[in-house]
């Protein structure tokens, strides 16, 4: 993410200890010149649409369950539109596991605690996604502020520096991790799939054998003396 595509490119230093090296032609920008702070309040209860930032996705939250923390009334929560991005960074003293950040697909609201924020021309959403997953996976948040805080908001973040390749390498960027993504998330659901089928398959066995329906009594076992 922080090297580019092309493994021939001249590289230069980026100014960024925990990054080192980029592509020399890249530019390092402050946040806040590609990223603006968004917060446009649910006033009148305009929109119905709960949301909720869940292992790095922002997905329909389901409210007629009643499960979780839920506010006195929506009209606290902030409005949010496709291609918007929002990060968490509250509790981050106690909190190491969780995934920050999340690329806004669909209108709704979401809970103000949380920043949301509006790409500008220059920078792709969705690889300003792919950007600040990869600092939250380097947990740069943490760090930011004179140590360990327990949250952050947009001042904090406003002279962070991003990675801003030109937008044709942003598309091909997008493209590329689009594409291993996917290979790897079917690679996951084809083992997962195997493995229930696995399961399927020893408890059919252990079921069949124990109520003889498969015949073991020729059934040899290498290494075992069983002519005693």
């Amino acid at each position: 993410m922080t090297k580019g595509l092309n493994p021939d490119v001249k590289m230069k230093d980026s100014g960024i200890e925990w990054i080192g090296e980029i592509p020399e032609h890249w530019e390092v920008t402050p946040l806040f010149t590609t990223l603006l702070k968004r917060k446009t309040i649910n006033k009148g209860l305009t929109e119905s649409n709960v949301l909720s930032l869940s292992y790095g996705r922002i997905i329909t939250r389901d409210v007629s369950t009643n499960t979780g923390l839920l506010p006195e009334s929506f009209e606290t929560y902030q409005i949010v539109e496709p291609n918007n991005l929002v990060l968490r960074l509250t509790d981050l003293q106690n909190d190491w596991t969780s995934l920050r950040c999340g690329l806004v697909t669909q209108k709704g609201i979401i809970t103000s605690a949380y920043l949301a924020l509006t790409p500008l021309d220059a920078i792709m959403p969705e690889y300003a996604y792919y950007l600040l997953h990869a600092y939250d996976l380097l947990k740069v948040f943490y760090g930011m502020g004179g140590g360990v805080r327990q949250s952050l908001n947009f001042v904090d973040l406003k002279w962070m520096p991003l990675l801003l390749p030109p937008i044709e390498e942003q598309h091909s960027i997008i493209k590329h991790l689009n594409s291993k993504l996917q290979l790897i998330n079917q690679t996951i659901q084809s083992l997962a799939d195997a493995n229930v089928q696995l399961k399927t398959y020893r408890q059919s066995l252990i079921s069949e054998v124990v109520t003889g329906k498969i015949d073991v009594r020729e059934f040899e076992v290498k290494g075992v003396d069983t002519s005693a």
